[in-house]
């Protein structure tokens, strides 16, 4: 290749040919092109991404034929400098080769530079040291949630850059490249001067890159000054480690990167963005219009407990969970929580898991019925912008819909139950704007809608007492939350606000092949399909289909 003989080493996984061979360089090769880009300090090469790329397995000499052809391609084009725009394109993999650690930050980002916090924890086996963030609250919080330890003596401020323009590199490698990459990127140079003037040795600065609408996150660190001088007289050699004619300790930025110790080496740290917004777009559909929504959720047993994981589904992240039960082997099977959490308040129990999940959630719980907390507080539902019931009480149901109708509550509220063996489900969705009394929907204490002509001859009882139950599968539990989510979705899109019945039907065929009668309404229904009707008008406002 040109002047150069290189030595390519290719290892076939085990694998292969369903997977891409490795390439790396031979010492001798490697010691004479790195770097390079798309070369590693590992000296192996990254050709392909295995995202968007794979290999045909019927065509093995094909894949080692197109992975040498790749390798001298990069190469080739890496020797020749027409590739040093994949070190910005590909900057999180290059800076974190260098890396002395790693950290997390959920600071958002902004136009100008700004002090932020940096506050040091431990977690499990972990080897992120610390988490960078606007506000301390929020981030101990999130360290408490994750269930990891932090000390309060150990928090720091440290100064965030934003970069106008991507890093070229070489990247800086000591205190005059920074001051040179600050002054190609326009940055207030008073500003860090005095950030580093009044800050102890070493200094953090978080600093982030904006290209394509992405964000790239990193650290740079500046020592405690330390060099050798030369000195003229007979060559003797000694150690500064402070300003020339300012007292011991003294410290001033603009001296310390410019005159005095300019090639004082700098520590690189790699770091990951865990901002809520940024994960829902990175694993997710990238929406974030409900990140600020608050929910309180009454009831916290099966249908309660995964309808609140389902709210993180959709970018929900604060909740208040009410219910005064603990968590029993006979719950678990179908429950979010397990085993672990037995003997726990349900609320209790489903805070520690959903916190530990996602470390940005605000979950608060009351360990009590329902209407005591409104005798406490009658407002105090009305904090949340959606008051979900998840616990087949038609008394209590009844009791929040007066409430309702009588403008104490002021909120939408849902209310939610499931038939014996997953017959079906049902939503009951009433809008303030649009409020509908639920005696309406019931005669006799039987639900208009009902999919089971007579549900209650279907729950069973084991020996003891108030040990009846209503039985039915997770598996189906869980595709009713999917459904009842997306209805959620739905209504709070709607801009168009009205008061909506949901149901969703389970598998019909297994219940009539077990002679479980249906209503007369849905003998001819489909199995696992929804009907959503308007309260308004009491006339079908989407069509049954299939799922």
């Amino acid at each position: 290749m040109e002047d150069y003989d290189i030595n390519l080493l290719i290892s076939l996984p085990f694998n292969f040919p369903d997977s891409f061979p490795k390439v790396i360089l031979e010492e001798q090769s490697f010691n004479e092109l790195y770097p390079l880009p798309h070369l590693s300090k590992f000296k192996s090469l990254c050709l392909f991404d295995e995202v968007v790329a794979s290999p045909n397995p019927e065509n093995p000499m094909g894949i080692l034929c197109s992975t040498i052809e790749k390798s001298r391609e990069i190469l080739l084009k890496g020797i020749l400098k027409q590739n040093l725009n994949d070190y910005a394109e590909e900057f999180d993999t290059y800076w974190t080769e260098d890396s002395k650690g790693f950290f997390l930050s959920f600071v958002d980002p902004s136009d100008m530079p700004k002090e932020v916090f940096l506050i040091p924890f431990k977690y499990g086996n972990w080897k992120e040291r610390g988490i960078f963030s606007d506000q301390k609250g929020p981030a101990i919080r999130w360290i408490q949630n994750l269930g990891g330890t932090y000390n309060e003596d150990d928090i720091t401020r440290v100064l965030y850059v934003p970069l106008n323009e991507s890093m070229k590199y070489p990247f800086p490698k000591n205190n005059k490249d920074i001051y040179l990459l600050l002054k190609e990127n326009q940055c207030n140079l008073k500003d860090y001067f005095r950030f580093l003037s009044n800050s102890k040795r070493p200094s953090k600065v978080l600093f982030s890159i904006h290209s394509h609408n992405e964000y790239a996150w990193g650290v740079w660190e500046h020592q405690k000054p330390f060099k050798k001088v030369v000195t003229n007289y007979k060559g003797r050699k000694r150690i500064q480690t402070g300003l020339k004619g300012f007292r011991k300790n003294s410290q001033n930025g603009w001296l310390e990167l410019i005159k005095d110790f300019p090639r004082m080496e700098i520590t690189r740290y790699s770091v990951e963005d865990v901002r809520a917004s940024r994960l829902k777009s990175r694993g997710g559909d990238g929406k974030v219009n409900n990140l600020g929504l608050r929910v309180a959720i009454i009831g916290c047993g099966a249908v309660g407990s995964h309808i609140a994981q389902s709210l993180f589904d959709i970018g929900i992240q604060e909740l208040l969970l009410i219910d005064y039960d603990t968590l029993s082997f006979g719950n678990i099977n179908r429950h979010l929580c397990g085993a672990d959490q037995v003997g726990l308040l349900k609320t209790e129990s489903v805070k520690s898991k959903l916190r530990r999940h996602y470390p940005t959630s605000h979950i608060h719980v009351y360990n009590d019925n329902v209407l005591s907390l409104l005798k406490l507080n009658q407002n105090s539902l009305n904090s949340y912008d959606i008051v979900i019931t998840a616990i087949s009480n038609t008394p209590t149901e009844l009791r929040l819909n007066e409430l309702h109708l009588e403008n104490i509550i002021k909120k939408p509220i849902l209310h939610l139950w499931v038939e014996p063996y997953l017959a079906g489900g049902h939503a009951i969705w009433i809008d303030p704007n649009n409020k509908t009394s639920l005696k309406m929907l019931f005669d006799n204490g039987i639900y208009k809608y009902q999919i089971l002509k007579n549900g209650n001859l279907y729950t069973k009882k084991e020996l003891g007492c108030s040990t009846s139950y209503v039985p039915y599968g997770v598996l189906e539990l869980k595709k009713f939350i999917i459904e009842v989510t997306i209805f959620i979705q739905q209504q709070l899109n709607n801009e168009k606000k009205c008061s909506k019945a949901f149901t969703w039907l389970g598998n019909l065929t297994e219940q009539k092949k077990n002679r479980r009668l249906l209503a007369p309404m849905w003998v001819g229904a489909n199995d696992f399909s929804t009907r959503s009707i308007n309260l308004e008008t009491s006339q079908d406002s989407v069509d049954t289909y299939d799922v």
